[in-house]
C-alpha cells in the first residue's frame, strides 16, 4: 500500500522457475493487501494489450512460445469502485523444448519390401531420454530405445519419434515425419540359349537385369526355376 493511500497490485508466477517449458502448466497471481481477493475485479495486461479475465489468478493450462512476454495487473474494487495501482511488470519467457528428429541409419537403397531398416532418434540437449516412435502417427509401443529396426512389408510410411523423461524438461518436440517408400522387388524373367539343350552343352542363363551365368549342363533332366 502506497502513502497516498491506494492499493498497489502485485503479481507472481508460478512455478517460480528460472525456466517454464513450452507445454507446461502456468499460473498468474495478481495479489491486493486489501480486504479479500473477492472483494476485486482484476484487469491482466500483456504487453500493453489488456485480454479477458476478471479473476485474480489467470492459469495457462499449456503455454507457448507465444505466451511469452511483460504481464501486469490491475484491481478495481467492487463496491467502492476504486482503481489499484497497476503491479510491476513481470516477465514469463517460454522455453522451447529440445527438438527431436529421426534418421535412417541403414544406406541401403532402394528399400524393397522385406528388407529391415534401422532409423535412429536424435534429441538436442538433455539425456536420460526414453524414445517413443510413430509411424502414420499411430505410436510403436514396443519401440523406446534411441535406434530401432523397422521391418518393411510392403508399406511406405511416415516416420516419427519424441522423447520423454522424468526431469524436467519432461519431453521433446516430436519430429517431423520421414517419409520411407518401399519399392516393389523386381520380377525377373530366365531366358536359357540355346533352348532346348542337351547335356554336355554350354548354356547361357540370362536374368531379366543384366545376370549372366555360364554353366554346363549334366544328366539327362535339369529343372530351372526363375
Amino acid at each position: 500500500e502506497d502513502d497516498d493511500g491506494q492499493a498497489k497490485a502485485d503479481l507472481t508466477i508460478h512455478p517460480k522457475s528460472s525456466q517454464i517449458f513450452s507445454g507446461e502448466s502456468v499460473t498468474l497471481r495478481c495479489n491486493i493487501q486489501r480486504g479479500e481477493v473477492t472483494d476485486w475485479k482484476y484487469t491482466w495486461r500483456k504487453d500493453g494489450v489488456d485480454f479477458l479475465s476478471k479473476k485474480h489468478e489467470y492459469e495457462i493450462s499449456e503455454v507457448k512460445m507465444s505466451d511469452s512476454g511483460d504481464y501486469r495487473c490491475l484491481g478495481t474494487h467492487i463496491d467502492q469502485k476504486k482503481h489499484s495501482k497497476w503491479s510491476d511488470p513481470v516477465r514469463l519467457t517460454v522455453t522451447a523444448l529440445p527438438t527431436a528428429s529421426v534418421k535412417i541409419v541403414t544406406t541401403q537403397e532402394p528399400l524393397y519390401s522385406g528388407d529391415t531398416v534401422k532409423l535412429q532418434c536424435d534429441i538436442s540437449d538433455y539425456t536420460d531420454w526414453t524414445y517413443h516412435w510413430l509411424i502414420n502417427k499411430e505410436r510403436l509401443s514396443s519401440h523406446t530405445s534411441k535406434t530401432t529396426t523397422i521391418f518393411l512389408s510392403d508399406q511406405a510410411g511416415q516416420y516419427q519419434c519424441e522423447g520423454t523423461r522424468t526431469r524436467r524438461p519432461q519431453k521433446s518436440y516430436l519430429s517431423s515425419s520421414l517419409h520411407i517408400s518401399v519399392t516393389a522387388l523386381p520380377e525377373t524373367t530366365l531366358t536359357v540359349n540355346p533352348n532346348p539343350a542337351y547335356t554336355g552343352e554350354i548354356v547361357t542363363l540370362n536374368v531379366q537385369w543384366g545376370l549372366t551365368v555360364t554353366g554346363a549342363i549334366h544328366g539327362t533332366k535339369t529343372t530351372l526355376r526363375k
